[in-house]
């Protein structure tokens, strides 16, 4: 049996030699309140419909860390999709590395070419079939289902995925089982994506259940083999009505999460997303958003066990290929019409400095949101 504290010391020993770090997403200032893609650690993301919950998980949780590690076997992902198709999740993918790659937009949709009036010109078809030892590479890391299921069907593929990464035995079944688990590589970090969980089957009036036996499972496997689960799920739809706009209360709390309250419970990590221009705001905590419209959002730390919490960040969101880019602070901003294409990404930035001055510090503390900018 091993010692607690040896358990604990070499914990810390590991810690020491970089082997606890997370993994980037693309979003530092992000990173520097959750630590990026962390190992044994549960993310619960929510939003309403349309708002870019499942984009920001293929874009943070999955595309970034497949460009940090994909020749190295230090990440892995079993992604349940229970809205999207596998071909859906490889042209997001795809759309994100062409970009990045080759400084060129091309929608999922443009890829299939699914959009009106439009065929897929023959340049762009060369490019995606260059791509295709790209996708091969993500296929292997990579691990897509993508049907109606249920927390049994989730329970008994995860048995299978973390099997292929260390030595798992099982004895028992469900909740009550006993589980030890041997990586092959202790530093190997595996998230699992559920989304979106309130999609999960269940008998008419169980949803709830089985949506809490689903995070029950992903605790459960967390605890045992360390994956980091990273749950995607609705609000309901009064989370921003009229009462709460008088209030001022235009962003998400926990308290708007629909169906269950026990992911929110479980997780160590809960991130909300809030995009102004569906509420019709034409500004929002100082940013145009009448100029921004629909490529603006904030991704709220609603919940970090480890670090800071009801802390917003204001990104670029570019939904044609799921591109998300945190943005300055507002006055730093001269040109908003900047802001409204991804090209200027591709461009050498200019330093930009993410330290928080005291007196902003101290200005924000008084709010019930702070904001790193």
């Amino acid at each position: 049996m091993i010692d607690e504290l040896d358990d604990f010391f070499a914990e810390v020993d590991r810690g020491r030699e970089g082997k606890n770090q997370g993994i980037g997403m693309g979003l530092p200032k992000l990173e520097s309140i959750i630590d990026g893609v962390c190992p044994s650690t549960y993310t619960l993301i929510f939003a309403g419909t349309g708002n870019g919950k499942s984009s920001l998980a293929l874009y943070a949780y999955v595309y970034r860390p497949l460009m940090e590690h994909l020749e190295d076997e230090m990440y892995r992902c079993t992604y349940f999709s229970l809205e999207m198709t596998k071909k859906t999740i490889y042209a997001r993918l795809l759309s994100l590395y062409i970009f990045d790659t080759y400084g060129i937009e091309i929608s999922p949709k443009e890829i299939f070419s699914r959009k009106k009036n439009y065929k897929l010109c023959d340049a762009y078809y060369e490019i995606i079939k260059e791509c295709r030892p790209w996708l091969e590479k993500v296929r292997r890391v990579v691990k897509i289902y993508d049907k109606t299921c249920n927390s049994a069907y989730i329970y008994n593929k995860l048995i299978l995925e973390i099997k292929k990464t260390g030595k798992l035995t099982v004895v028992g079944s469900g909740e009550d089982a006993e589980i030890s688990f041997t990586p092959n590589n202790p530093e190997l970090i595996h998230t699992v994506v559920v989304d979106h969980i309130g999609l999960v089957k269940a008998a008419a009036d169980k949803l709830k259940g089985e949506i809490d036996a689903v995070s029950r499972t992903l605790v459960q496997f967390r605890n045992a083999c360390g994956i980091s689960p990273v749950v995607i799920m609705q609000i309901n739809r009064g989370a921003g009505d009229i009462e709460r706009r008088k209030q001022g209360l235009n962003n998400l709390n926990l308290n708007d999460i629909k169906d269950s309250g026990n992911p929110a419970q479980d997780c160590e990590v809960a991130l909300s997303i809030f995009n102004p221009h569906r509420e019709h705001l034409a500004n929002y905590n100082h940013y145009k958003i009448d100029v921004l419209e629909d490529n603006f959002r904030t991704i709220t730390v609603q919940k970090a066990r480890d670090g800071a919490s009801s802390v917003e960040i204001a990104v670029n969101f570019f939904g044609r290929m799921g591109y998300w880019h945190e943005i300055p602070k507002p006055e730093e901003i001269n040109d908003y019409s900047k802001y409204t294409s991804p090209t200027y990404i591709l461009k050498p930035q200019s330093t930009e400095t993410t330290d928080t001055k005291e007196e902003d510090k101290e200005d924000s503390e008084r709010s019930t949101f702070k904001f790193i900018l």
